[in-house]
């Protein structure tokens, strides 16, 4: 069984928005501002969707994270520690400070950091990988993406020009046909593709899904 993990967001990022208006706006030729407050709206929204469906943030926060092994009830406590700690948000960008039973570790002579997996290996003397004691650990970062991936906001600008293309019109008609009079029909999601997101959408943000175990 893992360690215990307590997560706090120290400084939350100053937006959630995975692209920008005036991305969204180049893809659809959109020149003026008349329509800027809907496409903001339609943007935010996407964006949460596919942050929601990552299980994950994907701007920069400073988070703190305090990991409490499990452990044996005294005296009977069995030697051992942890190994590698996963932190709750990656990609690491900077590690501000972990402080174990109230030590200050230093980086690179205590630590290693695998910033894109998000963990922190605890070293020996002679720098080699060893476990974590079963202390209590706290860890002071920053993880997060400076610049959101290009796949990420092409994911968010579909969407966003989907909604924007489907204004006014019914979400399940599926094809219009002319010959005899005409002829319709009608869409309606089921079994996988049941969802807000159609597949290329998906498909752009799977790489970024953080597994959830329930």
């Amino acid at each position: 069984m893992g360690p215990n993990v307590i997560s706090t967001v120290t400084t939350a990022a100053s937006s959630y928005d995975l692209t920008t208006l005036a991305i969204v706006k180049d893809e659809l030729s959109i020149t003026n501002t008349d329509s800027d407050a809907t496409l903001q709206r339609y943007l935010t929204n996407a964006s949460a969707a596919a942050a929601q469906y990552c299980n994950r943030v994907f701007p920069v926060e400073a988070i703190k994270d305090l990991f409490w092994a499990q452990r044996d009830r005294f005296p009977r406590i069995i030697p051992g520690g942890m190994p590698a700690l996963k932190l709750s948000r990656y990609p690491i960008t900077t590690v501000d400070a972990v402080i174990e039973f109230g030590v200050t570790l230093v980086e690179d002579t205590d630590f290693k950091t695998d910033a894109a997996n998000g963990e922190l290996i605890r070293l020996d003397v002679n720098g080699y990988p060893r476990l974590w004691p079963i202390y209590p650990i706290e860890v002071d970062y920053h993880a997060g993406y400076s610049t959101i991936p290009s796949d990420v906001q092409d994911a968010v600008v579909r969407m966003v020009k989907s909604r924007w293309l489907a204004r006014g019109r019914d979400p399940n008609l599926k094809a219009r046909t002319i010959p005899g009079v005409i002829e319709q029909q009608w869409w309606i999601a089921s079994g996988t593709e049941q969802g807000n997101m159609t597949p290329d959408v998906t498909d752009l943000l799977d790489n970024y899904r953080t597994p959830v175990i329930g």
